[in-house]
């Protein structure tokens, strides 16, 4: 009998949190106090200093003196920290946990937990700063960003006898998509067309969305350089993301 072992859990240690809220925070203060410096330090710049376009005058530059002093300072450092934090605040929605354990694997993101079960599961595997998961039919049930190295994925994923690759396992299955290839049918070639204007408007959440529409049809797609190449599954795609 297989003893049990406890899951493998990637996520974020708390030494990384206190970090955003530190780091993020201080630069900003550190910037504020800077910029409350700024128009001192060019009073006593020389006169042609003032004649870089993006410079302003020194009529400006001496208005702007005038109004340095503690309660600017303090202004100025305190929206630094504010946007430090946001910065920090920011970073969490790219945040994932996964975990790893013998009947099944986990994706936590910001917005949803998608479980993919131990007899569904096909392999994973990082695309650049995306963790992908396939399912047996290698279509696409996991994409999420993550900054989680591909040391520590590797080993969780292996701990427990999953499947973990150095690359997508069918990159060589994959053709530049073409509009009008007569390989494809009318419905998922105007999906690519709106995912094209999707990349092109820098749309992330459309695009996802019509990547996710495109699965349901039996097409799995990837982006290089701004171009969709795709490649069909073996079979349909059954079921969706847990």
């Amino acid at each position: 009998m297989t003893p049990h072992r406890p899951p493998a859990v990637v996520r974020h240690g708390a030494g990384y949190h206190l970090f955003l809220w530190t780091a993020f925070p201080l630069i900003g203060a550190a910037l504020g106090l800077v910029l409350s410096m700024l128009p001192g330090w060019l009073t006593t710049m020389p006169e042609w200093v003032f004649a870089l376009p993006f410079l302003p005058g020194p009529d400006k530059v001496e208005i702007l003196a005038r109004l340095s002093g503690p309660i600017l300072t303090a202004v100025l450092v305190g929206l630094g920290v504010a946007g430090g934090g946001l910065v920090a605040l920011s970073a969490y929605g790219e945040m994932i946990t996964v975990e790893v354990a013998d009947d099944a694997v986990r994706v936590v993101t910001p917005d949803r937990v998608t479980e993919v079960a131990r007899d569904r599961f096909g392999a994973a595997f990082l695309d650049g700063k995306e963790l992908v998961l396939l399912d047996v039919a290698t279509a696409e049930v996991v994409r999420a960003a993550t900054d989680h190295g591909a040391k520590r994925l590797r080993a969780a994923f292996e701990a427990h006898g999953y499947v973990w690759a150095d690359g997508d396992p069918h990159g060589g299955d994959y053709r530049r998509w073409l509009d009008g290839t007569p390989d494809l049918d009318g419905h998922v070639q105007a999906l690519l067309r709106t995912r094209r204007t999707a990349l092109e408007n820098e749309d992330a959440e459309d695009a996802a969305g019509l990547r996710a529409e495109l699965a349901c049809h039996g097409i799995v797609v990837r982006d290089e350089e701004g171009r969709q190449h795709w490649r069909r599954t073996p079979v349909s795609p059954s079921g969706g993301d847990a």
